[in-house]
């Protein structure tokens, strides 16, 4: 066994032990997302990531370090605080240890929030976007190294990885929410403007820095995801002003009450087990 699934393996067990039973739905709180999930849980327990063997504790500024449980729109839902980055200096291992350690647990659908920036003028600040599909420029694949128990390399088929009955039956409750595609760098510069241009033309619709390992971690190990993103900010080059974090924050806070609604909507949406 390696050193790695070990670390699962006991990540797996401090979650139950602490826990219980796995929840319905588990989601990872992006940049922003954890002030509009605030308050949204009832019947909720807490613990620190810190007390969490080999959770790593996230310290950007608008991720949260804990995890919560309680009752969302009628189902059994742990929320993330907040997420790690490759741009941070961790290995792809690492980015990924919760969500494989989640699905060990038995947790059965993850729904992965961020914040993201916009291609397009008519996706402005405010507005939200359910993935529909990706294109990875350089952050790394989880899989990279992974071997079946036989010492064989596993190719995972990613073909409507974001869960699209998942994604229509949002939509179906919020016609507002967009399906796009987005592309994950890895950051942590934001994008020139000729970068900008470059992404748009090949089909990107949002730009970001995270989510892609964990739905790519997930799809290995069969539990189906659904991904949102909050426009924040427009692309460098299209507007006026220079993307920043703490844009991304101020817009966050703005928008704050849809995205909770589309939040317990995404919940409610989620796959039966």
């Amino acid at each position: 066994m390696s050193t790695e699934q070990t670390k699962i393996d006991a990540l797996a067990a401090a979650l139950h032990e602490t826990f219980g039973e796995a929840p319905e739905v588990a989601v990872v709180l992006g940049s922003g997302w954890k002030e509009r999930a605030a308050g949204l849980l009832d019947e909720a327990q807490r613990v620190d990531c810190a007390d969490l063997p080999g959770w790593p504790s996230p310290r950007v500024a608008g991720h949260g370090a804990e995890l919560t449980l309680g009752q969302l729109a009628g189902r059994r839902t742990l929320l993330c605080g907040g997420r790690i980055h490759s741009y941070e200096g961790y290995p792809a291992a690492d980015l990924v240890r919760g969500v494989r350690a989640l699905a060990q647990w038995g947790t059965g659908s993850l729904l992965l929030l961020n914040a993201a920036g916009s291609l397009r003028e008519d996706l402005p600040p405010g507005s939200l976007v359910a993935l529909r599909d990706h294109i990875n420029f350089g952050i790394p694949s989880p899989l990279r190294g992974d071997q079946t128990p036989e010492g064989k390399v596993e190719f995972v088929d990613l073909v409507d990885l974001y869960e699209p009955t998942w994604r229509e039956a949002l939509r179906q409750q919020c016609p507002d929410v967009e399906a796009g595609v987005y592309a994950g760098l890895p950051g942590p510069n934001y994008e020139t403007p000729a970068e900008i241009t470059m992404l748009a033309r090949l089909g990107a619709d949002l730009v970001g820095m995270s989510t892609i390992p964990e739905a790519i971690a997930a799809r290995a190990v069969g539990v189906p995801v659904l991904a949102l993103s909050m426009v924040t900010n427009l692309g460098a080059g299209l507007s006026g002003s220079r993307p920043s974090h703490g844009e991304v924050l101020d817009t966050a806070a703005a928008h704050g009450g849809r995205a909770a609604e589309v939040l317990s909507a995404a919940v409610s949406a989620a796959p039966r087990r």
